[in-house]
């Protein structure tokens, strides 16, 4: 293992240093990019958790990869390591509304995934198309959000909404090319965020009734769960699993 070189979750080149004294043999350097979350908490634990979340889509995407391996399936295995009820209750509402695990067409598949954050939990299920020639594309959805004391249910479906595409848009087609250190996208024209022809017709967002005195936070909420749920189900309808993203990302204009 001596000469391997890792990459620290943190531009604190301090902790590569202490780091290295541990390990030695070992380079451990800070990232060069300036992109990774700012640390704004008040511990290390809490700094840890700021950065999961920014992991938690590739997480949910692994975990399927560990539910193939083991030969269980991606919603049974997550309910076998969840350990509340709040957290089951809203897995199960999606895999029972999305009829998880029914017969699909060649191309196509479902999803699931799973994020808590905020005190509140939500999980998404998708089913994915990707025998169309225009791309892959989600064609029904099913989310389920836990709020602990939901106050406005209304504006709360519409948060799981934005969520949702932003996870279909972050999987599939959103990201800005790198050239000479500028991106070659001029607008929204290039930027790849979905349009309404590559959202599914068919969403069913769910307010689960009040299961705490207090409401968590709805933020982004829906975006690790749906952004888990649109790659596991593009990587079973390709036998492909995405590990660069977005999986459609060619220049079709001239810069």
């Amino acid at each position: 293992m001596d000469g391997l070189t890792a990459v620290l979750a943190s531009r604190n080149a301090h902790k590569a240093r202490e780091l290295e004294r541990l390990l030695p043999g070992r380079t451990i350097r800070p990232p060069d990019r300036s992109d990774y979350p700012p640390e704004t908490g008040e511990t290390y634990l809490d700094n840890a958790r700021i950065k999961a979340a920014f992991a938690r889509g590739a997480e949910e995407m692994f975990l399927d990869q560990l539910a193939e391996a083991m030969g269980r399936d991606p919603v049974e295995l997550r309910l076998a390591f969840m350990q509340n009820d709040r957290q089951r209750a809203v897995l199960e509402k999606v895999a029972d509304v999305g009829d998880w695990g029914r017969a699909m067409a060649a191309g196509t598949a479902q999803g699931v995934g799973f994020h808590q954050e905020y005190q509140s939990y939500c999980a998404c299920l998708v089913d994915i198309d990707t025998t169309a020639a225009a791309g892959p594309r989600v064609t029904k959805a099913v989310l389920a959000v836990d709020t602990g004391l939901p106050i406005n249910p209304r504006p709360l479906e519409g948060q799981m909404l934005g969520g949702l595409t932003d996870g279909i848009s972050l999987v599939l087609t959103l990201g800005n090319h790198g050239v000479a250190g500028l991106p070659i996208e001029s607008g929204w024209t290039h930027f790849r965020y979905a349009r309404q022809g590559q959202t599914p017709p068919d969403v069913t967002v769910i307010v689960m009734p009040p299961t705490a005195d207090r409401p968590g936070g709805a933020g982004e909420l829906a975006v690790p769960a749906a952004v888990g749920a649109v790659g596991n189900a593009y990587a079973r309808a390709t036998g492909t699993v995405p590990s660069s993203f977005p999986v459609s990302f060619t220049v079709d204009w001239t810069p």
